[in-house]
Order: C-alpha cells, then sequence, then structure tokens
C-alpha cells in the first residue's frame, strides 16, 4: 500500500501579516494534496497542526475543505491528529470536518477507553493497514504514554503522535521516545518544525518537518520544506521536496562604519529579483561611530521592496556598538556628567538638552499635579512641550 505523511501545515497562518505568505501556506498544502492524486495513493496521514489557529478564518475553511473533498473525490481517506494550535477551549474545527465525511479524526472519543488504570487505544483500517493515534496535548502526557494499551491488529501498523521526542532535543522534549507503544512499523510524528528520522524498535519514528516557513527563525536555518511519500511492501520512504518562497539571506560587515552609512552599504549589496523572496539581513562587525539605533532600517526595507523582495528583515544582534567613552565624574554635577557623555556619543545640542530635560522631568511633580512615575509619561509631556524646547 501507498500512502502520503505530511503535517504542520499551519494554514491560515499569516507571517509578518501578509497574504502573500498566507497563501505560501496553502500553496504548500495543495502541493501534498495533488502529489497524493496524481500517485494515487491509498491513504494520506496529517499529524497535527492543520491549521495555526483553534478558530481559523472563514477563507482558511473554505480552502481546507476544497482541497479535503479533492481527495474524498479521488477516493482517498485522510486520517488525521489534533495538534497543539488544533485544540480550542471547547473541542477541536476537525471535529467539523469529521462530521462533513472530509477526514477521519483518530483522536475522537470513540478510540480510548479507560479501563483498570490504562487507557485502551483503538483505531482504523486502510486496507491492511492498522491506525491510531494521540492528540498533541502536553498537560500530564509522559503519564498518559506510560498508561496506553495498544493491540497491533494490522499487517502494517502505524501510531501517529504530535509530541518531541528526546531523541531530537532533550531541551524541548515532550516525552522520552522509550514512553511510545513498542512494535509499531512507522511512528508518525509531528510538531517538530524539521525532518527527523530514528528507529524505535523494528520501526522508524519519522517526523516530515513543517510544510512551510513559519517565522524567520525556520527561514535561517535554510533547510528544505517536505512531506513523506511511503510503500509498506516492502517498507520504503522518500522526502518529496516542497517548493517553497526563496529565501535569500545576506550579511554585512561593518566595521568601522558611522552608523549612519550602514544602510547604504546594504543597500548596495542588494540585487535586483524578479523571484519575491523574503530577504534577512544579518549585520555584523563593531562600528566605529553611532549607534545601532542610528541605523535607517525603513530605508533599507523599502529599497528591498523596489528591488522584488516581498518583505525584509534586519538582524542588528551581531553587531557592536563602538566602546562607550569614560566620563570622569570628578568636581562634577550628574547634570555636567550627562552632558559629556551624550556630547561624546555625537548627540547634538538640542537632542542633549530634550534628553537632560527629560531626566529632570523623571519623579517630578508637574503643574497639574501630576506625577510623571514612567519613561511613557515623561516623553509625552515633552511631546506638549517641544515648541518652547525648539525655539530655545
Amino acid at each position: 500500500m501507498k500512502f502520503v505523511h505530511f503535517t504542520d501545515t499551519h494554514l491560515g497562518k499569516n507571517e509578518a501579516k501578509l497574504e502573500e505568505r498566507e497563501k505560501d501556506f496553502y500553496r504548500a498544502f495543495r502541493q501534498a494534496i495533488d502529489f497524493s492524486i496524481e500517485k494515487k495513493v491509498d491513504f494520506v496521514i496529517h499529524t497535527g497542526d492543520i491549521f495555526d489557529r483553534a478558530r481559523p478564518a472563514v477563507r482558511t475553511l473554505v480552502f481546507t475543505v476544497e482541497q479535503l473533498s479533492r481527495l474524498k473525490k479521488a477516493g482517498i481517506p485522510c486520517y488525521t491528529i489534533v495538534g497543539s494550535h488544533d485544540i480550542g477551549v471547547e473541542d477541536t474545527i476537525v471535529s467539523v470536518l469529521e462530521s462533513v465525511g472530509l477526514l477521519v479524526n483518530l483522536n475522537s472519543a470513540r478510540y480510548y477507553k479507560s479501563e483498570n488504570g490504562k487507557i485502551k487505544v483503538g483505531g482504523e483500517f486502510a486496507g491492511d493497514c492498522f491506525l491510531c493515534g494521540i492528540a498533541g496535548k502536553r498537560a500530564r502526557i509522559k503519564e498518559i504514554y506510560e498508561s496506553l494499551e495498544v493491540d497491533l491488529k494490522g499487517k502494517f501498523n502505524i501510531f501517529m503522535f504530535h509530541h518531541i521526542v528526546s531523541d531530537i532535543s532533550e531541551k524541548f522534549a515532550d516525552i522520552p521516545s522509550s514512553v511510545l507503544p513498542q512494535g509499531f512499523d512507522y511512528y508518525a510524528a509531528g510538531h517538530w518544525h524539521s525532518f527527523a528520522e530514528f528507529r524505535q524498535g523494528s520501526g522508524v519514528i519519522v517526523y516530515p518537518g513543517s510544510t512551510e516557513y513559519n517565522d524567520l527563525f525556520e527561514m535561517e536555518k535554510d533547510t528544505d520544506k517536505y512531506f513523506i511519500y511511503a510503500e509498506t511492501e516492502p517498507f520504503k520512504y522518500e522526502k518529496i521536496k516542497i517548493n517553497t518562497r526563496d529565501i535569500v539571506s545576506k550579511n554585512f560587515n561593518c566595521t568601522g562604519l558611522d552608523a549612519k552609512d550602514v544602510a547604504s552599504k546594504v543597500i548596495s549589496g542588494i540585487q535586483h529579483t524578479d523571484k519575491n523572496p523574503v530577504l534577512i539581513v544579518k549585520l555584523n562587525g563593531k562600528l566605529g561611530k553611532g549607534t545601532k539605533s542610528e541605523i535607517d532600517r525603513n530605508l533599507i526595507n523599502k529599497d528591498a521592496g523596489t528591488k522584488g523582495y516581498l518583505y525584509t528583515k534586519t538582524y542588528l544582534g551581531s553587531l557592536e556598538n563602538p566602546e562607550t567613552p569614560f566620563v570622569s565624574s570628578k568636581s562634577k554635577t550628574p547634570a555636567e556628567i550627562e552632558k559629556e557623555y551624550l556630547s561624546r556619543q555625537d548627540y547634538s545640542e538640542k537632542s542633549i538638552d530634550i534628553a537632560q530635560r527629560l531626566i529632570s522631568l523623571l519623579g517630578k511633580n508637574i503643574d497639574s499635579g501630576q506625577t510623571l512615575a514612567s519613561k511613557d509619561e515623561a516623553i509625552n509631556f515633552l511631546k506638549v512641550n517641544m515648541f518652547e524646547t525648539e525655539e530655545t
């Protein structure tokens, strides 16, 4: 038998609040459906986080119904478990899709029975394959796994789950792999967004990874996205690469530069493109003058947009400011120390005057009798009094 395994599709995610990024998640999902129909697989499995939110938007639901209807029309059943993003306060929207016959939710109550302190897990057959699984909840999860009892009923047995095993990361692990029920041929895993595989007894644990990049951190890792195409006799599987939006990452050494010149250097290093990729700009080195806050990231973003990039993220984390100038406090008032320090940072006289007025206002009573207890309140007060400042 042949099947497709995909997971963590996060339909409806609107990363960077851009419509085009939301559509990227739809395109990735559609590729898995197209492939399944083209290969005439016997069934499809999805291991959680179909949606990015427990209550997806109507347009997201419409898209999902359309795609699952294509599978149903082709005679390909879809089996799923709910992930952490699919679970709402009352229930899961996945139950609605099951109620109209578009998929089988293996986490429905009918598949579980509590008996003598154990949780007996039932499932479904797809031909001679037996499928069962557990939802992506987190509370007392190790205890729940240790209570599971499953009868292996198929010629080929598949266990579906949505948790991170310790083989991947001790830091982020939900469970040790040792608590997984034993004897399955294929452990279809979800929740980890990169591809991973591990032996589990005579079987294999497979994380296909998310079908689309969920954030800039995933983009920076620069790894491809996949779903799995498998055959049971003899058992073999392959990773099918998903065509995703291009990610362009550029590094710029800014050592010795004036902060005000950084944007120009970056702009000169950005080439035109017709592929509408996401651009990641990483700045490193030590500035010769100015501070990171003076770098005009808006100018970089605007230029990249005119050159064909969907959007740009500029990272300043690896960039260092110049050494902080030493200011002697001997025989000086606090106001004199503040002024000398700010002067050495190349702030203008007007900026220094505003800064010192701001500092002097903190914690003091204003004419209205109100105390400026926070920086935000002081800033708002200064905005009201800016005209007086500019005249001086």
